[in-house]
């Protein structure tokens, strides 16, 4: 009870003192008419899914989850992965006229064509710009000819490890969807013919994933190149053939691209990421593990790709490589140095005076890192969530006791095989590090079970 100017006023002697109760929200809103129902859960993101979660509670839940299916417009699937077949996703989208996107991402096992034919047969779905298939292993080329005929306005397609998935699919889809920016492909069974048909049919490309395309040549990207001068987005990880010839085709012919993924591609050397470095300026995101670069290339990326915030470079570089990134790249927020055992505490004692806003670091199998480097890591990135000191085996409790005092955002830490860590390490982790989820303890062998005993149980701990 208020006074006028909305004061509480004293209780009256001998009424009840109110006191403080939990009250399910749900059980409220049972009492709200269905429409209103539809609104509140569509803002809240997955409408369907909460709505049926609370159907049982009244009849206006159970009218609003119908209700919602006629005026949904995106459909997220993923929570119900290992339950979630071909009748169900029939169900759900055949009531659904405003469907505009659909994810089915995460390896719905039991989903087969039955499914994406159900989604795109028929008069199709007009409307649908997004279709996310990822891990859906099941499906063959027959289900995604059909997308590509019923689903004509497609911007977005996954096809990610969708390994039944060949040349003719994509061909189907380069033809039938010609307003795709969004292209991913990684792990399914394809050649050049294919690429080179998204090429010249996608000319609106922005957003390629060829991700363990093993297949792939130099000939698939040369072709991107040349049909796709809007692309912002290329991941090549794993594509072991490509070759210098490859990227200095594509710096050449994308100089839109603000993310490369070279991950494991080992025949790439400098003079392919020198002339990313030359022609790429906009460069946000390049990864260069397992690339056989050297210094002088990662100086080259450095100096001219100013706006760089993740970055992972490969075993061959040196405090050369690291400190000229320090120098010149101060909006990085990713750095990735594992296996760089070349470089020493005075490269990384750079980073952390250069790179305030670092936000995830690896220095794994970085053997000539000792404890001055992680103390300076924790003086100078405070913003750090993320680290990675696996293999460090020069690193002592005395380094993890200052990230557990200086990093109170971190959220994982890796300190596997650090051998010289003890109990001392992981109970000042476990007191300190309020937000930690992630601890890897693996290997670390002066490290007792009791220690482990003792870490919360909000933290995974892998060992």
């Amino acid at each position: 009870m208020t006074d006028a100017a909305g004061q509480p006023l004293p209780e009256d002697p001998g009424t009840d003192v109110e006191t403080d109760t939990v009250v399910d929200g749900s059980l409220i809103l049972s009492g709200f008419p269905s429409e209103l129902l539809v609104v509140l859960a569509e803002s809240l993101g997955n409408p369907l899914a909460l709505l049926v979660s609370k159907a049982h509670l009244s009849g206006a839940f159970r009218e609003a989850a119908c209700a919602a299916q006629a005026t949904l417009t995106h459909i997220d699937l993923r929570e119900w992965r290992r339950t979630v077949d071909d009748a169900v996703v029939a169900a759900v989208v055949s009531k659904c006229a405003q469907l505009s996107s659909l994810n089915l991402q995460g390896g719905c096992s039991n989903v087969t064509e039955a499914a994406v034919l159900a989604v795109a047969s028929g008069d199709g779905r007009p409307l649908l710009t997004t279709l996310n298939l990822a891990g859906c292993r099941n499906i063959t080329d027959a289900a995604v000819v059909t997308v590509a005929s019923g689903c004509k306005q497609l911007t977005t397609l996954s096809l990610n490890n969708c390994k039944n998935i060949t040349d003719a699919a994509v061909v189907a889809v380069s033809s039938g969807c010609p307003q795709l920016t969004t292209l991913n492909l990684g792990g399914c069974n394809i050649t050049d013919a294919a690429v080179a048909v998204a090429a010249s049919g996608c000319k609106q490309l922005m957003i390629l994933n060829l991700i363990r395309c093993h297949n792939i040549t130099d000939a698939a990207v040369v072709a991107v190149a040349s049909g796709c001068p809007q692309l912002t987005h290329l991941d090549l990880c794993y594509c072991f053939t490509i070759t210098n010839t490859a990227v200095v085709a594509m710096a050449s012919g994308c100089r839109q691209l603000t993310s490369l993924n070279l991950w494991g591609c080992n025949k790439i050397t400098d003079p392919a990421v020198v002339a990313v470095a030359s022609e790429c300026k906009q460069l946000t995101a390049l990864n260069l593990y397992g690339c056989n670069v050297t210094d002088a290339a990662v100086v080259a990326v450095a100096s001219s790709c100013k706006q760089l915030t993740s970055l992972n470079l490969s075993h061959c570089i040196s405090n050369i490589a690291v400190v000229a990134v320090a120098s010149e790249c101060p909006q990085l927020t990713t750095l990735g140095l594992g296996g760089c055992d070349k470089i020493t505490d005075a490269a990384v004692v750079a980073v952390s005076s250069g790179c305030k806003q670092l936000a995830s670091l690896s220095l794994s199998d970085c053997h000539n890192i000792t404890d001055a480097a992680v103390v300076a890591i924790v003086s100078g990135c405070k913003q750090l969530t993320t680290l990675d000191l696996g293999g460090c085996d020069e690193i002592t409790d005395a380094a993890v006791v200052a990230v557990a005092s200086g990093c109170k955002q971190l959220t994982s830490l890796d300190l596997g095989c650090c051998d010289e860590i003890t109990d001392v390490a992981v109970k000042a982790v476990a007191s300190k590090c309020k937000l930690l989820t992630t601890l890897y303890l693996n290997f670390c062998g002066n490290i007792t079970d009791a220690a482990k005993a003792n870490i919360p149980n909000t933290i995974r701990v892998h060992s």
